[in-house]
């Protein structure tokens, strides 16, 4: 996953939400969760060009009953009329992809957060420990470089998962022609349940109880993964 180093920062805002529910959806927007240093939420959409800066003005950006929701997607701009017609008319299967260029995220969470996204044609680089996570993703490619505490579910279509797992946390992973990869530290154990059509499973891992690679914890991943067109590999970090 490669992501833009020359953006810049086109509008910030910060909220301070006790163990916040986060909506992030997004339409072609490269989305990074990162850790939050003071426990409140910051959020930064960034630009990669003038025209990009002005079309964040328009990012919904919204606390709501406790709830943080942030929208890139087609209902963003649909609804405003300030953008040039020449914007609004680029759809491509009923989705405008006009208003999107050159903007991606970065979100910085407690790790009290409930976190959901949806994105199309954008990776995603979750990097800060938050409660759940739940994903669903079109066409880009989701690394999680930190585990959720608790659950962690994971849909894509036409895009690889690549997940680093350091504590006990309960995975649905679900790829539709694309690839998931679960890397496991070695001080955890592992239980998986999974199935693939047209695509492999693999693991380096011992699943019957008698890996040596592990160190005798009882901390366990429970995994259940299904592939169409797509390899599942589970291996030690």
């Amino acid at each position: 996953m490669k992501f833009n180093t020359t953006l810049q920062v086109a509008r910030e805002e910060s909220f301070n939400i006790e163990q916040p529910e986060v909506s992030v959806s997004s339409i072609s927007s490269h989305i990074t969760i990162v850790e939050s240093r003071d426990g409140k939420s910051h959020v930064k959409i960034l630009a990669d060009s003038k025209k990009a800066m002005k079309l964040a003005e328009i990012v919904e950006i919204d606390e709501i009953d406790r709830k943080l929701v942030i929208r890139i997607d087609k209902k963003t701009w649909s609804v405003n009329t300030s953008l040039p017609l020449d914007m609004k008319n680029q759809n491509f299967w009923g989705i405008n992809f006009g208003g999107l260029r050159g903007l991606s995220v970065e979100i910085a969470l407690p790790a009290s957060a409930v976190l959901k996204i949806k994105t199309v044609s954008g990776d995603l680089l979750v990097n800060q420990t938050v409660s759940e996570l739940e994903i669903g993703s079109v066409s880009g490619q989701v690394t999680i470089s930190k585990n959720p505490s608790t659950s962690c579910s994971i849909k894509t279509v036409s895009g690889d998962i690549a997940t680093h797992t350091f504590s006990s946390c309960d995975y649905t992973l679900k790829s539709v022609s694309g690839d998931i990869k679960v890397y496991v530290a070695p001080d955890l154990n592992v239980e998986v349940d999974g199935n693939s059509i047209s695509g492999e499973l693999n693991s380096e891992i011992s699943l019957d109880g008698n890996d040596e690679s592990s160190t005798g914890t009882s901390k366990v991943v429970s995994i259940t993964t299904s592939t169409i067109s797509g390899d599942f590999n589970l291996v030690r970090n």
